[in-house]
């Protein structure tokens, strides 16, 4: 990382700015998390849509790049799976394709700096909140400090080109809506999920209060299913599983493909999740959601479409931020309560 700032330093100090503001044809960029990926296709969609001529290359994460299978608001996917290798691949890909626009939407630095460097690109625009970014220049958009959704954000990378049509709606390809929805749990009881993890620590629902809710659940004759992808979440799975000896749950922490999970969620009553990429991936599939937030916001990661059936607690855990990362608790989460939880999802089942 130090050796690309450095490079990336000199190949600033040397770049010659050419910029024209027209469209051309362009790479979109979303290469970091699962929810990110999801909340940058609005732009995407509202990117095709008024320039349906264009040529719309997809820059993805390959972990997340088999949602995107046929997407039909993209002509191209590129996978992104860092390292030196696949960055100077994008490169050159950018050159031989001759990307005239690129949009990063969601990208970690120094990789993105150093691919809007030498790609050859005229256009470079670039989502950040950081006011201080020593690049900034490089970029032909200006930071906005408005209190907006991420997903107008990054839709505000695509108004720099005066778009006809704005679509605020995530989705995903079509195939998966339309598939036959399976049979995957036998009971014919009604189903909720359980999201375990997140990205950070401090964004995660203490495992003790899902335990409580998890009991109270099934005393209610509710089916569970629980969702994670970490060590971490296969840890809290096994402490769950300690205390709730039942048949009636399905653990899927570390079991499930990320193409399997359009088709799991889709037979789910509700799912109840942290502020995490699944989130987000129940409202792209319209199922219904109970997301619980604390340090981070509702407002700006929460639901933006269907809000009728997707619901949210938001307690005021942002005393937390006030710490480096690593070094955050899950107070900010613990200020919702086991009851509150349950009085939701009545209210919502």
């Amino acid at each position: 990382m130090k050796l690309l700032d450095s490079v990336n330093a000199l190949l600033f100090f040397l770049r010659k700015r050419k910029s024209d503001s027209t469209l051309g044809k362009v790479l979109v960029v979303s290469s970091t998390g699962f929810g990110d990926t999801l909340l940058s296709t609005p732009a995407i969609k509202s990117l095709k849509k008024s320039f349906s001529e264009s040529t719309i290359i997809f820059l993805v994460n390959k972990k997340y790049s088999a949602l995107f299978l046929n997407y039909k608001y993209v002509n191209k996917i590129w996978e992104y799976s860092g390292g030196y290798i696949n960055l100077l691949s994008i490169i050159i890909r950018c050159r031989v394709n001759r990307v005239h626009t690129i949009l990063f939407l969601h990208s970690n630095g120094p990789e993105d700096i150093f691919i809007s460097l030498l790609s050859g690109a005229n256009n470079i625009l670039k989502w950040t909140d950081n006011i201080d970014h020593k690049y900034q220049k490089l970029f032909l958009n200006h930071i906005s400090l408005k209190e907006q959704h991420n997903i107008e954000k990054k839709i505000n990378l695509v108004r720099h080109f005066n778009p006809k049509f704005i679509d605020t709606s995530m989705s995903i390809s079509d195939h998966f809506y339309s598939k036959e929805v399976l049979d995957f749990f036998p009971t014919k009881k009604k189903i909720i999920g359980i999201q375990l993890g997140a990205q950070d620590i401090y964004k995660i629902w203490p495992v003790e209060n899902v335990i409580k809710l998890s009991l109270h659940l099934l005393s209610e004759n509710y089916f569970l299913v629980y969702f994670g992808a970490t060590k971490f979440e296969h840890e809290m799975m096994i402490e769950i599983e300690r205390e709730v000896n039942t048949e009636e749950i399905c653990n899927l922490v570390q079991k499930t493909k990320i193409n399997e999970l359009p088709g799991i969620l889709k037979q789910l009553n509700l799912l109840v999740t942290n502020d995490t990429g699944i989130l987000h991936l129940s409202i792209a599939m319209k199922v219904m959601s109970l997301s619980l937030f604390g340090p981070t916001s509702s407002k700006e990661f929460g639901a933006y479409q269907d809000r009728e059936i997707h619901k949210s607690i938001q307690k005021n855990g942002f005393f937390v931020n006030n710490k480096p990362k690593k070094k955050r608790t899950q107070d900010g989460m613990r200020l919702i309560s086991v009851d509150e939880v349950i009085s939701k999802i009545e209210e919502i089942v």
